[in-house]
């Protein structure tokens, strides 16, 4: 009786804690009441499909408005416009150590640590966001895909049968194509097989850490994903020179080192681990959705294939001769493409966080107020599927971004904007690319079946680019 008596005594503080605040409350902005139910506001349909939810409660509340989950409020800002004065705005700022605490159980000794951002900010400057720092990158990311692809193919030889078509999903064809060369240019020979199981394990389930849980709960939903990054987290070596590495990752190794005197062994390993996560959760599914789209399109593939052929010197697998960005650079209907597909599947859901009291001045002429400690939030799909921006927004035109500068373009914004746009946006563009080109100069490929466009996981929707909600059967074999 006694136990029984606790639990339906937490269940009504429980209830108390998610119904005490009234729905409407004073704020200015309208809150979606479609979709909305007692306790867990938004979180079925925002689980379910947040691209039909958010597209529905913006016909009826416009682009300002908002929804819950829980407990946590978020204002959506759905206009592309509204979303770059946010990003402007000093008095929004990304909570980048509330996410790094609930996905990655990094501690909260980041929070106001400006010589650490400014050493973080000139790290990725040197390295990742100028050409000369990306160059030994990207040399060691084709030596290391080369290597694969030839290793994979004397298998083959030794069987005699190298010529034969090879069944395979396209998913899993593209994981396996850029999980180790990536893992190996960045990381090191870490033996990156050794953590694929739990890389699997926690991304597949990645979306869910998301959700603003509370712990309890999320606990006992994710407990195997739980222990799955406590194991990515012993992975990592404590070496500050693992064999092969990057000078990147090096140099990256001796800031933590610098920052010792605060910065735990705990917080270094998940920093590991988040970098790894983040060098590979987004790429894989994006070489995936950009392999399937430029297959089904004849016209994409060959345009595609001679502009590799005339750019990229045809090296032969044990060959010396490295690809470089220049060249990379020159493949202006790959380049397109690789856009083209991340604006059909990355859709990012963006969160800024209101640091002091302010207003913002909409597109639509209202005029509205936020508190500190107010969530605020914007959805890519909602401008790139929109025809405001995109003519034929759902379909896959290749060549649309041809001799455009991507970032300039209005409504896409896939990477993130302002100080938190993602720093390594150059070099997977670079390894998407590549993988891609390397993919089609050594082998061909058919699709079963060209005319089904598959569906993504609708729950990752809003974290990058969402995988399938299953694998595209292919045949490949390489080429004589």
């Amino acid at each position: 009786m006694l136990i029984a008596g606790l639990i339906l005594t937490g269940i009504i503080f429980l209830l108390i804690h998610f119904l005490r605040s009234d729905d409407t409350g004073d704020s200015s902005i309208p809150y979606a009441k479609c979709a909305s139910y007692p306790i867990v506001g938004h979180l079925f349909a925002f689980l379910q499909d947040r691209t039909k939810l958010l597209l529905i409660c913006s016909k009826q509340y416009g682009d300002c408005f908002r929804i819950r989950i829980f407990n946590q409020y978020f204002t959506m800002i759905l206009s592309h416009a509204d979303w770059t004065n946010v990003v402007r705005n000093s008095a929004f700022q990304f909570a980048a150590s509330d996410f790094g605490a609930q996905i990655f159980d990094l501690s909260r000794a980041f929070d106001g640590r400006p010589d650490y951002d400014a050493d973080t900010h000139r790290l990725y400057t040197q390295h990742l966001k100028n050409r000369e720092g990306l160059r030994p990158i990207v040399t060691q990311f084709v030596r290391q895909m080369r290597e694969l692809i030839k290793n994979d193919k004397k298998i083959l030889e030794k069987n005699g049968n190298t010529s034969e078509w090879i069944s395979s999903g396209l998913l899993e064809f593209s994981h396996h194509m850029l999980y180790q060369p990536s893992t190996v240019a960045l990381i090191g020979d870490t033996n990156p097989l050794a953590a694929e199981d739990d890389f699997r394990l926690f991304d597949t389930k990645f979306h869910y850490f998301l959700v603003p849980f509370p712990r309890w709960i999320a606990s006992l939903l994710l407990s195997r994903e739980f222990q799955a990054r406590s194991r990515l987290n012993e992975f990592w070596p404590k070496s500050l020179d693992p064999p092969g590495s990057s000078q990147f990752h090096r140099d990256r190794l001796e800031m933590f080192s610098n920052h010792s005197e605060w910065m735990s062994d705990k917080d270094k390993a998940a920093l590991q681990t988040a970098f790894f996560w983040a060098s590979l959760g987004n790429t894989i599914p994006a070489v995936f959705w950009s392999l399937f789209y430029i297959l089904r399109d004849p016209k994409a593939i060959s345009t595609i294939t001679e502009e590799i052929n005339t750019h990229l010197p045809a090296v032969p697998l044990d060959g010396d001769e490295d690809w470089i960005p220049e060249q990379l650079d020159a493949c202006v209907y790959l380049e397109s493409a690789v856009n083209e597909t991340i604006r059909l599947v990355g859709a990012p859901f963006m969160q800024r966080k209101c640091v002091r009291d302010a207003q913002l001045v909409l597109q639509d002429g209202r005029t509205v107020q936020f508190k500190e400690g107010e969530t605020l939030a914007w959805f890519g799909g909602a401008s790139h599927h929109s025809e405001k921006f995109f003519v034929k927004p759902d379909e896959f035109l290749f060549d649309r971004f041809v001799n455009k500068k991507a970032e300039s373009v209005p409504g896409f914004m896939p990477f993130g904007g302002g100080k938190s746009i993602c720093p390594g946006r150059f070099f997977a563009k670079f390894e998407i690319k590549t993988c891609l080109a390397m993919l089609l100069r050594y082998m061909e490929y058919e699709i079963q079946d060209t005319q089904t466009i598959p569906t993504q996981i609708r729950a990752r929707i809003g974290v990058g680019i969402a995988p399938p909600t299953k694998d595209i059967p292919i045949i490949y074999r390489y080429k004589l």
